[in-house]
């Protein structure tokens, strides 16, 4: 009988409504009684109901001495599923860990292809910008040089207009010459 109690559950014992009918609680001293080997039968106050057991206080103390090791064999049983529970949350999460260091990496990988791509598109835009840049130079120097080609056209014109003159003018002063010369000789003689 010692074995079952030792096998049974000792949070049974802590309950009054948890024993049988023959197991009932010890008014003078408020204990809970529990199942012994030592019984005595009280006499039932009423006809009808059966004869109750009294419980001898040898088993609580062999109880008492019980319940510790119960208790710890209790605790480390619940522990082990909660320590296996801890386990799989563990390798749940460095799993999930892993898998958000591999979106990371392929993000990361992802954002330096994006970022050659970028470098080598901007660099294909400087180069299209230098050229326009130097397309817009050229036509600029050359609207310039058509404008300087013009203006020195003018100038070879003026230039030429003032060298006709001043040959002209040269002419006109040889011929006055001359008449003066001719006149002079005229009134002279």
């Amino acid at each position: 009988m010692s074995s079952i109690i030792a096998e049974s559950d000792p949070s049974k014992f802590g309950n009054a409504s948890g024993f049988s009918g023959k197991e009932q609680i010890s008014g003078s001293n408020g204990t809970i009684a529990g199942p012994s080997q030592d019984t005595v039968w009280l006499k039932s106050v009423y006809a009808e109901k059966t004869p109750q057991l009294e419980r001898s206080t040898s088993f609580h103390s062999d109880l008492n001495d019980k319940r510790p090791v119960e208790s710890e064999l209790l605790r480390s049983a619940q522990k082990e599923p909660l320590f296996d529970e801890l386990e799989s949350i563990v390798r749940i999460k460095q799993a999930e860990a892993k898998m958000f260091q591999v979106r990371a990496d392929d993000a990361r990988r992802e954002a330096e292809g994006l970022k050659r791509i970028v470098i080598a598109k901007s660099e294909k835009i400087e180069e299209e910008y230098a050229g326009r840049f130097s397309k817009l130079h050229i036509v600029e120097a050359e609207e310039m040089r058509k404008q300087k080609y013009e203006e020195f056209q003018a100038l070879e014109r003026a230039h030429q207009e003032y060298f006709s003159m001043k040959m002209r003018m040269e002419a006109d002063i040889k011929n006055l010459l001359l008449k003066m010369e001719a006149t002079k000789r005229n009134l002279t003689m």
